[in-house]
């Protein structure tokens, strides 16, 4: 954070003043309270929490700014508390100063599914001329848009976030504390809907990527190929929109796509001229990924030349279809940070183009993001109908949330002594253990919360040997 004054923080956010002589440089803002806390910290203190100050009484140079200065008791002489009122709006003064004090490109990603990995393919091209602020992993809540706001100091050339949706307003909120002048809308898929009613409240709760965003100077990257975007998003206020993706009307269009070693490759096609594009990892959505970065790095003032260079050693997140040795000589797909339908739908296309020849065994877990209720159902069958069309040999559903994938299986004409229901790692380890060889091909695509249980933890080391050798050597 870039360090400012106690006294020129309260002024801005129309705060009543301490003493002077209790000025101090913040080093630190919060939004939330806590027991560990860094000295020169100011604490607005949004969730009314009860504040026990022994917890502090090692600190110093703390200020909290309350409406209920009752629930801050055994505070010491230098943990201090002034009352306001209004406080959310105060310490929306606070955000909007803090941002606009940084005349930088900041670029904000968001689409049901691809934002980690776009995120990530744009940072780590800026990496070696810039100084880049993003997200960390795939880290992308309400709750740590503050941090990463004030992540941003003077030495910071250049930041890319996440913007997700949870539930209307949620994305709007991001785009008040980024002001992104960069932004990106990857994809919606109507069906993540854990937090949205409807289909059309979680697309209209997409379309929230354009709030606040300057017409004359904002730039718009959309993805072209996607039917929904089309209906949410009105372009017309805006003089800057770039289109990507493979349809004729897509300022960076993509021709020619091949799976080849290790990855993608594809010709990038942008104003008359063509270029040879490899994208490390397997799936049309890589290439779909690969784009969007490519816009928003040249929006940036990188070349499409060192872009496509940098592209080409992209490193992928842990657990991002990441490809891995496995048990018997098989091969294991690991696509477990997370799942919903249009990522389980990508990587059941990766298993099927990857798989040609192979034993092709899907693990498929519930979707968070889905959340219950007729849509859910539909869709869950509809998963089960895709793993058949994709030539799934061997179908393991995990746990009950998920049965109807099965169902769909079953309806769509799978063998019924190909599916099997499965709820705990050792019973998908004792229904796969005979049936992995070297000519087998594993796609895991049970979400991280599922695979942190003890019996599926136990299950990924017995699949992929090289996460035992590493537990075993205490490198982890």
């Amino acid at each position: 954070m870039k360090g400012l004054k106690l006294l020129d923080i309260l002024k801005i956010a129309n705060i009543p003043e301490i003493e002077s002589n209790k000025d101090f440089i913040v080093k630190h803002v919060i939004n939330y309270s806590k027991k560990e806390i860094n000295n020169y910290t100011l604490l607005f203190h949004l969730d009314e929490d009860r504040i026990r100050g022994r917890y502090w009484s090692q600190n110093h140079s703390v200020v909290i700014i309350t409406e209920r200065p009752e629930l801050c008791t055994d505070l010491g002489d230098e943990i201090y508390v002034i009352k306001t009122d209004q406080l959310k709006e105060k310490y929306w003064r606070f955000v909007n100063y803090y941002r606009n004090l940084f005349k930088l490109p900041v670029i904000g990603v968001t689409g049901t599914c691809g934002k980690s990995t776009t995120k990530e393919m744009i940072r780590q091209i800026l990496d070696p001329d810039l100084h880049v602020v993003s997200t960390w992993m795939s880290m992308n809540s309400m709750s740590v848009n503050l941090r990463y706001l004030t992540r941003i100091d003077d030495e910071t050339d250049v930041a890319v976030f996440e913007m997700p949706v949870a539930y209307p307003g949620y994305l709007r909120v991001a785009c008040q504390y980024f002001q992104p002048q960069i932004r990106i809308l990857l994809n919606i898929d109507v069906h993540h809907l854990a937090d949205c009613e409807t289909p059309e409240e979680y697309m209209k709760a997409k379309a929230e990527i354009t709030e606040g965003m300057d017409p004359e100077k904002g730039i718009l990257i959309l993805n072209a190929d996607d039917q929904n975007i089309k209906k949410v998003i009105d372009i017309t206020p805006y003089k800057k929109v770039i289109f990507f993706g493979k349809n004729n009307i897509a300022n960076y269009r993509a021709k020619n796509i091949r799976y080849v070693s290790g990855g993608m490759n594809f010709l990038l096609e942008n104003e008359g001229k063509n270029y040879s594009v490899f994208v490390p990892g397997y799936g049309e959505h890589n290439v779909y990924n690969a784009l969007a970065a490519i816009v928003a790095v040249v929006n940036v003032g990188i070349d499409i030349d060192t872009a496509i260079m940098r592209l080409a050693s992209f490193e992928h997140l842990e657990e991002h279809l990441e490809f891995k040795q496995g048990m018997s000589g098989c091969t294991v797909i690991d696509d477990t940070w997370n799942s919903a339908p249009l990522s389980m739908t990508s990587a059941l296309q990766v298993l099927r183009n990857i798989g040609k020849g192979k034993k092709k065994i899907a693990l498929l877990g519930y979707m968070p993001q889905l959340g219950d209720g007729p849509y859910a159902n539909k869709i869950y069958e509809e998963m089960g109908e895709t793993a058949y069309k994709a030539g799934v040999d061997l179908l393991i559903v995990v746990g009950e949330e998920a049965r109807l994938i099965k169902e769909g299986a079953l309806k769509a004409g799978m063998d019924p002594n190909k599916v099997s229901l499965c709820y705990t790692g050792n019973e998908v380890f004792e229904y796969i253990a005979d049936q992995v060889n070297e000519e087998s091909i594993i796609l895991l695509k049970v979400t991280h919360r599922v695979m942190k249980q003890p019996s599926f933890e136990k299950l990924k080391r017995k699949l992929i040997p090289e996460i035992l050798q590493t537990d075993e050597e205490g490198l982890v």
